[in-house]
């Protein structure tokens, strides 16, 4: 007996140098490609001085826009209060008042936003509905006071927090710290730039959410763009600045909420304050969950609902609670009004529905339940899709024009095909097999944001440790069902993604489980075996203080910290971080306020410019590639800009004149008729008679 455990110890111990050697590596391997953030972080810290700290109307604004976007936070506990009232959930043993908190404003996030939805179509868009709205939340919170005193307890009697402990939550709290203040300056990402706040914008303008001219970003679902909308009315009451930070924080706290409801699920599972602290930390220093949430982007709140929805499946595997049922409507309707990839995880969730049934007496009825909650679910998601598809002739518009047609201005089959063209780029064009068996470990290590061929973000090296971890955990041990559902869930999302579009924000629903596996597989699997458990809890704990390295180094490239606090206004931030944007500022001031600009190249931002626009969705320059070749004269083409009504023209130019970067060139032409005209474009676009302004990079024409 005394052989078989020593042979157990030095099994064990082996096991413990292996995973300290691969997590040196991994980190080591991770860093030697992050030359351009965290090998130039101790240069970019600079960029946080440079003026005056704070100033009185800058603070002004992000106090009044923060307390706006807690306002509605509290709306939405308290509308999701009343509405899980009518739910019927059983408590697990475990329970977890915490989850409880997240999960019933999660609940009221979903239905607000279908409200907001419906306000747009009666063109109620105005503070007064914003205002309104808060105050039954608030009322509706109130009625629930006595439950929220409950809340900050668990009902199992709290562990001493040991300094490890306190360590992790110094850990989770920095990048939740530097994603809140990011959030709190004007946006600078492209899809916000693009829709995620020019759309809000566009629909508080119009008091309704119409149908954007050129924007075909407005015909997607845009769940989480309601409270863009709501946050931007509430905090406008003040100024438009204050709109902005309430849009920013509203998006933000979909992190915080994220966390604690992987935080309080872990707890419930079972998994020690340890574990779950460790799973928590392995979500949080992702960068790129960093800069979702600091950017105004949706895709943490889409991981806030599927984890929620994961979660709710679990408690239905083991319960077939009706209320159960509820919860995985409502999280996945809310989820699918966010983005339609959100099918994916439908079809994963019906695969588990079917396992469960399998060789059980009620099958038929399992079945029929699992159905019904995937149903209304869509229903839930349904005015979205319904509203494009009236418009348009599809529902799925403007994707997969080729399956099920669709029309809209600006919008057409070729251009679809070639949007998702695009997408298959992400991770690299033309992959073979070896490329998709190397993916784990490229996503891992090598992945860079804004490269779509290195996936468009960074994941950090935490998950890869942990993945033997967990195929261990799964192969030999009895984990909780939870973990086991999530993963094989997170497993069928990885192979969907793995064979269509490769970017990383859209790996982020699955991270929250992945995390909770993981963590349940080490303390199974470590229980006995001391030394590994310290390899395992202070390598993930290695490879999240490095996700935090990027996280920081990318606050300080942006530096929002002056901003934030009133010492930088916003055209100074704006012009250190958009290169173009003293053009949008020579637009905005000195061209008259009925003129219409003709943006090309322009990052396909509207939202920092105050005057109307005709853009290209995705391809930029398309308008201006099809006049082109229908000119035979730089005159031609001036008459068929002045044609489209437009009075000035802004371009980003510096790759258009060269003929191996051109996307003005046609290949299946000769080089002498693409060589004349480029020289129409450059005539056109650069010339010094009608030139406003013009760089290296840009230039501003007037057209008459």
């Amino acid at each position: 007996m005394a052989e078989k455990t020593d042979k157990s110890v030095d099994q064990s111990g082996l096991a413990a140098i292996g995973f300290a050697i691969f997590a040196a590596v991994l980190i080591v391997a991770f860093l030697s490609y992050r030359g351009s953030d965290v090998g130039q972080l101790p240069n970019l810290v600079g960029n946080l001085g440079g003026g005056p700290l704070a100033g009185f109307e800058g603070i002004r604004d992000t106090v009044v826009g923060s307390l706006a976007a807690g306002l509605i936070g509290i709306s939405w506990f308290g509308l999701g209060s009343f509405v899980a009232g009518f739910i019927n959930v059983e408590k697990s043993p475990n329970h977890s008042h915490i989850l409880e908190l997240v999960t019933k404003t999660a609940v009221g996030a979903a239905i607000w936003s279908v409200i907001w939805f419906f306000l747009g179509l009666v063109g109620a868009y105005s503070g007064i509905a914003a205002i309104a709205a808060v105050l039954v939340g608030l009322a509706l919170a109130v009625m629930s006071l006595r439950r929220v005193r409950e809340v900050s307890k668990e009902s199992r009697v709290p562990e001493k927090p040991s300094a490890f402990d306190k360590a992790l939550l110094v850990l989770i709290a920095i990048p939740l710290g530097l994603a809140f203040i990011a959030s709190l300056a004007p946006p600078v990402a492209k899809d916000t730039l693009l829709y995620h706040f020019a759309v809000p914008k566009a629909f508080i303008a119009q008091h309704s959410n119409s149908f954007i001219d050129g924007n075909i970003a407005s015909y997607l679902a845009l769940g989480t763009e309601m409270h863009t909308v709501w946050a931007m009315l509430l905090g406008g009451l003040l100024n438009p600045r204050a709109a902005e930070v309430a849009g920013g924080v509203v998006v933000y706290s979909f992190l915080p909420l994220l966390l604690m409801a992987i935080f309080g699920w872990s707890r419930e599972t079972g998994i020690s304050r340890r574990w779950s602290l460790i799973a928590v930390l392995a979500v949080a220093t992702i960068p790129t969950a960093y800069h979702v949430a600091s950017s105004g982007y949706i895709d943490v709140a889409l991981a806030l609902y599927v984890s929620l929805a994961i979660y709710s499946l679990g408690r239905w595997w083991k319960s077939q609670e009706n209320g159960s049922l509820a919860m995985i409507a409502i999280f996945l309707g809310a989820a699918l009004a966010i983005k339609l990839t959100t099918l994916f995880v439908f079809a994963a969730f019906l695969l588990i529905i079917v396992m469960r049934a399998r060789n059980d007496s009620n099958a038929g009825k399992i079945v029929i339940g699992g159905v019904a909650a995937l149903i209304l679910g869509g229903m839930i998601a349904s005015p979205w899709y319904l509203r494009t598809w009236k418009a348009t002739g599809s529902p799925v518009f403007p994707f997969y024009m080729s399956i099920w047609k669709g029309e809209a201005a600006g919008w057409d089959v070729e251009r679809s095909n070639l949007f998702q063209e695009m997408n298959k780029n992400y991770g690299g064009g033309d992959k073979n097999a070896l490329d998709y068996v190397l993916t784990p470990w490229n996503l891992s290590v090598s992945a860079q944001p804004e490269q779509p061929e290195h996936f468009d973000g960074v994941l950090g090296t935490a998950f890869l440790f942990g993945l033997p971890v967990l195929i261990w955990g799964l192969w030999k041990f009895d984990l909780p069902v939870e973990a086991k559902i999530g993963a094989a869930i997170a497993g069928v999302m990885f192979l969907f993604w793995l064979f269509s579009s490769q970017q990383l924000r859209y790996l982020l629903p699955i991270v929250p489980v992945l995390g909770l596996s993981i963590a349940a597989s080490a303390e199974a699997i470590s229980s006995n075996r001391n030394r590994l458990r310290q390899v395992w809890q202070y390598g993930l704990t290695a490879a999240a203080f490095v996700g935090i390295l990027v996280s920081a180094a990318w606050f300080c490239q942006t530096a929002p910290l002056r901003i934030a606090l009133g010492g930088e206004t916003r055209d100074q931030y704006l012009s250190r971080n958009l290169d173009y944007y003293p053009f949008y500022e020579t637009i905005n001031s000195d061209t008259a306020p009925d003129a219409k600009v003709w943006l090309i190249n322009m990052r396909r931002d509207t939202y920092n410019i105050e005057r109307s626009v005709v853009s290209d969705y995705l391809f930029e320059d398309w308008t201006l590639r099809r006049l082109v070749w229908e000119s035979r004269s730089v005159q031609e083409l001036r008459a068929k800009a002045a044609a489209m009504n437009v009075q000035y023209v802004l371009t980003r130019y510096d790759f258009l004149f060269d003929y191996d970067k051109s996307t003005l060139v046609d290949d299946q032409k000769p080089r002498p008729e693409n060589e004349a005209k480029l020289k129409i474009a450059k005539d056109f676009i650069l010339d010094p008679a009608r030139t406003v302004r013009a760089d290296k990079k840009f230039s501003l024409i007037k057209v008459f």
